[in-house]
């Protein structure tokens, strides 16, 4: 477990042992990122952070990746927190692993029992007061971390005052002088801690004491700042005079004592805990400061395991009580259940209820309450009047939803992270029941591991799948479980457990059953949803006549509150901020078809897409640049949509693959460049207004998906020769021709790239008249026209949208690309301008080509090592974000890197990443200049080594995975650098006979 302490000097404190930071910046950056947990917080202000003091670096964004990437390793395992996320980093931690998110939880607990249980609260804030260990955010408290400390000194300082009044409250009166004492010594111009000591001695009977507190004060306060004492300190001096300050009572009455009598005992358990140490933390802490605490969460999460695993784990001197609610019907039978589990034999009322209350007024008991959600009222009625009237009873429940009383502290109980590793505490429990089924789990089997991944992530790391995935596997195998269509049916082979947990479908029917008919009917409909929604969404796709759209923000807060939708704690784009989990999903679609209602939704919700789509590619390119986050996070729905357009409606084809064609083009998105392919296939596509749009994404497809740049110059042929130039998206296909054309004929591309300029013009896409503009010095420059570049290089900027990201990405770009012979140095600015914007929107392709051009002309600057080092620092950056998207910038990359291995003699390794290259589909086939200035490289290459060490190598790495290709640059830099500590790569990307050619 990993715990954050910034209430003094900034402590990591990693499973119990402190790890200290010995690097400022990182410290910087951690205490930045715990200022905003879960949040992203930007690649700007993680900079200004990290160089507060200092100039900052040459190409920030690189120094930040290399920092941050330092910070990750030095984290160990917990580095996965530290997460890539545009347009900067975030750090994924529950705010409960942060010293002053808890302090503030206690403070506010702490101030909730003030008015009616002082002696709790007085516990709470000296709880609360223990957590400092100085100055909050200590060294960055007087830089960016100011409001926060400062925020947080306040209420550190209220809370200590607060602890004085609650001192006298009860009763302890010679501690609340001392604490008053010290409090007028630390703050000597703060009025509060006079009118608290003038108070505490007084309740002492030091009523002179108190006076010339009076005294000192005023006179300070006239020396020092020239004023008169408050209001309220000149009242309670009024009250000392006139013996009017209460005296309070020094002790309470002892509790009544009562004897034991047999109860329902915990249950044992059967099996063996994983994970969830930080629930189990969260619940202890919760127990000690909340006298009802409820475990929320869905159907088969672990809520009755975790807390039997909670009673065992308190002290053995309390009493505990098991209530098991699952088996009642009758909703006033919540107080009989209570009433039998305390083994109360003789009741003193025929109310269940009185009885209930005069049986635990005295007592000092933690009732475990199980399953409230089919009781909830019952139970929630119950429950508030022990709470109530029983000022020694605490409660701990598990519901599907809240019972929202007065006081109640829920902790919410989620499915597993999303496994990632075998380290995950999803694939731990699942692998720990594959043993306990007779399953054989081998640690050294990567295979089986990898399937206990995918399954655990398939069933969305929701314990009781899990487990009853793993009593099928035995039988069935771990793929076919894995490979399962319908993971409801997965089921327990045991004869014991309850009914409802005999399998998925039988959990899920537990909790739909217990839904209104409007609750039930927009569960269902909710399953056409494939990703994220939003609440707008539901209104424009769910509603009718049963659900209508004014009811659904309750219902849908109804589904909430009942765990069956997730809402997410950091939704990425807008208000898209709900989902259901895969199971729940897989479930509501069975009963969508049963309500004969599937065919009418999925079609809304197709119809509807298409026309989010349409409106929101509108916005690419504009001052507001969310549309690239939005479809990202949206692919599924788009995918939904796109799946049924293509069965049902060849239109709605053709209209979201144009609709998505900038997206798709810039992001290099495979499979929706692909749509339009599929799109183009459909009947009387031929004939539709938006085919050249369409044919110039499937031409984007062949050029970089597929690596054919003559297929994509004869599908951008037939799309201009369709094109009417007064079509507003008539720029789009002329642009991706005289891309298309660049490398071979720049001539011809300048003269499609003037079409197109003028064609965005006429219809006021600002985008596409950057874009061309660009496009049309680009082609200049290749040239050697140097004055016309230099003019449309002017026209690319004066067309630019103001607060454009996109559009600053493309220009600068254009920019440092014209003048990389001229003004090396300057040139390596606009590219570093280009890929800052162009990677705060997640523009891929002008990432990649602005990094590549950096890392390339950085190197043919100097010869020095920063020059091969930076081709290092750029691999690291596409392996550090993660997504699969970067594997054709990672090829890039490593293709411009080939010339510099080999003008290093580097020469085995060179031709290894260019077989590697020229066999993997993801890597964008190179042309023209590029292609010949690669060929050469390897023919001087090829010569050095050889013919038949050269096919040895060849057959050897031909098929190598990206990341020994990766690996084997990382060990040929190394080898250039004479780093010490080079290696051979592995899955012998080097190996002793390659070491020896390259010697």
């Amino acid at each position: 477990m990993t715990i954050f302490r910034v209430l003094g000097p900034l402590e990591l404190h990693i499973g119990g042992t402190i790890r200290p930071i010995s690097s400022r910046r990182q410290r910087a950056l951690l205490t930045r990122l715990l200022l905003d947990p879960g949040r992203v917080v930007s690649a700007d202000a993680l900079v200004e952070s990290a160089w507060a003091d200092e100039e900052q670096p040459k190409g920030p964004r690189a120094a930040l990746q290399t920092q941050m990437s330092r910070l990750r390793g030095f984290l160990g395992p917990e580095g996965k927190r530290l997460v890539t996320s545009a347009p900067g980093y975030r750090l994924d931690t529950p705010k409960d692993d942060i010293d002053a998110y808890v302090f503030d939880r206690v403070v506010w607990q702490g101030r909730e029992a003030a008015g009616h249980d002082p002696r709790r609260a007085l516990a709470l804030y000296e709880q609360a007061l223990g957590m400092w260990r100085g100055e909050a955010y200590a060294e960055f408290a007087g830089s960016f971390a100011q409001p926060e400390a400062i925020r947080l000194e306040e209420l550190r300082i209220s809370v200590a005052e607060g602890r004085v009044e609650l001192l006298l409250a009860v009763g302890d009166v010679a501690g609340a002088v001392a604490a008053a004492q010290y409090l007028t010594t630390s703050h000597p111009l703060r009025e509060r801690p006079y009118v608290l000591l003038m108070r505490s001695l007084a309740a002492d009977g030091r009523q002179g004491e108190s006076l010339a507190v009076y005294q000192r004060v005023r006179e300070r306060l006239a020396d020092d700042l020239g004023t008169e004492p408050s209001e309220e300190l000149q009242q309670v001096h009024l009250q000392v005079l006139r013996h009017e300050v209460d005296t309070p009572a020094r002790s309470g009455p002892p509790a009544p004592a009562v004897d034991d009598v047999p109860t329902s005992p915990v249950p044992l358990a059967v099996s063996s805990f994983i994970g969830r140490q930080t629930e189990l933390e969260t619940i202890r802490s919760a127990l000690g400061s909340s006298r009802m605490v409820s475990l929320i969460g869905p159907g088969g999460v672990g809520k009755t395991r975790l807390a039997i695993e909670t009673a065992s784990r308190l002290d053995p001197s309390q009493q505990l009580v098991w209530v098991e609610l699952a088996s009642l019907r009758d909703q006033t039978s919540v107080s009989s259940a209570m009433l039998d589990a305390l083994g109360a034999a003789d009741r003193p009322s025929p109310k269940p209820l009185d009885a209930l209350i005069t049986a635990l007024r005295h007592r000092d008991v933690i009732l475990l309450v199980d399953n409230c959600e089919h009781l909830i009222d019952e139970a929630a009625q119950v429950i508030s009047s022990i709470i109530r009237q029983c000022p020694a009873v605490r409660v701990l429940a598990t519901s599907r939803e809240p019972l929202s009383i007065d006081g109640e502290y829920v902790v919410p109980i989620r499915p597993f992270p999303i496994a990632n590793s075998e380290d995950s505490s999803a694939v731990q429990l699942l692998t720990d029941r594959l043993r306990s089924a007779g399953y054989p789990v081998d640690p050294q089997d990567h295979e089986t591991q990898r399937l206990a991944v995918e399954v655990s992530r398939r069933l969305d790391g929701l314990p009781l799948a899990l487990e009853l995935a793993a009593a099928q596997a035995p039988a069935l195998g771990l793929g076919t479980v894995g490979q399962a269509t319908n993971l409801l049916t997965l089921a327990s082979r045991r004869s014991g457990g309850q009914h409802r947990h005999r399998s998925l479908r039988d959990v899920l029917s537990w909790s739909y059953d217990l839904l209104s008919a409007d609750e039930q009917a927009l569960l269902r409909r909710l399953s056409v949803f494939p990703g994220r929604f939003s609440l707008s969404w539901i209104q424009d796709v769910c509603a009718d006549a049963l659900v209508p759209a004014q009811r659904v923000p309750g219902i849908l807060a109804s589904l909430i509150n009942k765990s069956l939708v997730v809402r997410q704690p950091n939704p990425a784009v807008g208000e898209r901020a709900y989902s259901l989990l895969s199971t729940v999903a897989r479930f509501a679609e069975e009963q969508l078809d049963d309500a004969a209602e599937a065919e009418e939704f999925r079609a809304l919700h197709a119809r509807f897409i298409v026309t989010w789509a349409e409106e929101t590619g509108r916005a690419i390119g504009t001052t507001n640049e969310e549309p690239f986050e939005m479809f990202a996070v949206c692919t599924n729905d788009l995918r939904a949509a796109q799946t049924w357009a293509h069965q049902n409606d060849a239109d709605m084809a053709m209209r979201l693959a144009a609709a998505l064609h900038r997206y798709a083009d810039i992001r290099i998105d495979y499979e929706i460049l692909g749509w339009a392919e599929q799109a183009l296939c459909l009947p009387h596509a031929d004939q539709h207004p938006l085919r050249p749009v369409v044919l110039a994404s499937a031409a984007s497809a062949a050029a970089h998906a597929h690596g054919d740049p003559e297929r994509a110059e004869r599908l951008c042929r037939e799309a201009v020769s369709l094109v009417d130039p007064q079509d507003e998206h008539a720029a789009i296909p002329l642009n991706m021709f005289g891309h298309t054309l660049h490398h071979r004929d720049p001539a011809a591309a300048a003269v499609i790239h003037r079409r197109a300029w003028h064609a965005a013009r006429l219809a006021g896409d600002h985008v596409g008249e950057t874009e061309a503009a660009g496009g049309l010095a680009l082609a200049l420059n290749s040239l050697g026209n140097g004055e016309g570049r230099d003019r449309w290089v002017a026209r690319a900027w004066a067309a630019k949208p103001d607060r454009s990201a996109l559009a600053s990405a493309m220009v600068n770009y254009v920019t440092g690309e014209c003048m990389m012979k001229s003004a090396p140095d300057e040139a390596l600015t606009y590219l570093d301008k280009s890929y800052e914007a162009a990677y705060s929107v997640g523009a891929n392709l002008i990432t990649s080509m602005a990094l590549t051009s950096r890392v390339t002309l950085q190197a043919r600057i100097s010869a020095s090592p920063e020059g091969v080092a930076s081709y290092k620092d750029v691999l690291e950056h596409w392996q550090e974000s993660g997504s699969d998207v970067n594997e054709w910038n990672v090829w890039i990359t490593l293709r411009n890197l080939i010339p510099v291995l080999s003008q290093n003699r580097q020469d085995a390794a060179a031709l290894s990443l260019h077989y590697a290259i020229s066999h993997s589909p993801q890597a964008l086939r190179t042309h023209g200049q590029e292609w010949e200035m690669l060929q050469r490289a390897v023919d001087q290459s090829e010569r050095r080594l050889g013919a038949p060490d050269a096919k040895r190598i060849r057959l050897r790495y031909e098929k190598i995975t990206i990341h020994s290709a990766i690996e084997l640059a990382f060990a040929a830099i190394s080898r250039i650098l004479d780093e010490p500590g080079a290696k051979p790569a592995a899955d012998g990307a080097q190996g002793p006979d390659d070491a020896t050619i390259t010697a």
